[in-house]
């Protein structure tokens, strides 16, 4: 990542999430933050490194544990992004996966990858830890849109 793109990260950080929302991500939730923050950074750079969460805020702040999870869910998200992205198509009303924000999309696709992948998680606390996300990150509509998806997903 070069400098322009890290000063660009900080400047999202600091001006677009309030320092109110984002005390409130801690522990396994800042993973999961690290791994949107990832996987929306992919999304619009096209490049899809796992690597690329090294240098990202949240990720910084994690204990070696907490970074092997992140590392675990960005691998998978990473991977499986054809299939991650078929699930969450069938279960949004618009087929078209480009209409949905990026980060809603980020929300989603880091979601479906936890509860999927090997980490010892209720899914239940996956939903509601990404409707905070969705809270923090997203629009108004966000976590209800999140909520909604990943509540048809995972009956």
């Amino acid at each position: 990542m070069n400098k322009t793109e890290d000063n660009l990260n900080n400047k999202v950080d600091g001006d677009f999430i309030s320092e109110e929302k984002s005390q409130s991500i801690f522990g396994t939730n800042m993973a999961r933050a690290s791994v949107v923050q990832s996987l929306f950074e992919s999304e619009i750079s096209k490049d899809y490194k796992a690597e690329n969460i090294n240098n990202l805020h949240f990720y910084q702040k994690l204990n070696k544990s907490k970074q092997k999870i992140a590392n675990t869910i960005l691998k998978y998200a990473l991977e499986n992004k054809k299939e991650i992205d078929s699930s969450i198509k069938k279960h949004t009303s618009d087929n078209n996966i480009d209409r949905i924000p990026k980060t809603d999309l980020s929300i989603l696709r880091m979601a479906v990858s936890e509860i999927n992948c090997d980490i010892d998680t209720p899914v239940g606390v996956i939903v509601n830890e990404s409707v905070t996300l969705a809270d923090i990150f997203g629009s108004d509509t966000s976590k209800n849109f999140i909520n909604g998806v990943l509540n048809s997903m995972v009956r």
